[in-house]
């Protein structure tokens, strides 16, 4: 079987392990779900347009997802770097 490994800022590992919890479900399997959603949506605009995002912007700043009291937008008093809409227009949670 092959293997992804993903690395993640502390930040970052903790939001989602926060996430996985509050779903009732492992890390690994929500990963798996995200990568499953992301691979179905990625002809949609909206979704490819966030890869894109996420891939550009990765090691800038912590993704608005993660907990953010490392950002550099905290660290600088403003407001967080990533303030457009979710997929689709909606908001992120």
């Amino acid at each position: 079987m092959a293997a992804i490994k993903i690395h993640l800022q502390d930040e970052e590992y903790a939001a989602v392990a926060r996430r996985a919890a509050e779903l009732g479900v492992s890390i690994e399997s929500l990963a798996y779900g995200a990568l499953s959603c992301s691979m179905h949506h990625i002809k949609d605009a909206p979704c490819r347009a966030r890869v894109e995002d996420s891939m550009r912007e990765r090691g800038r700043d912590l993704p608005l997802w993660s907990d953010s009291a490392r950002s550099v937008a905290i660290y600088e008093s403003k407001g967080d770097i990533h303030e457009g809409p979710g997929p689709g227009g909606a908001p992120l949670p």
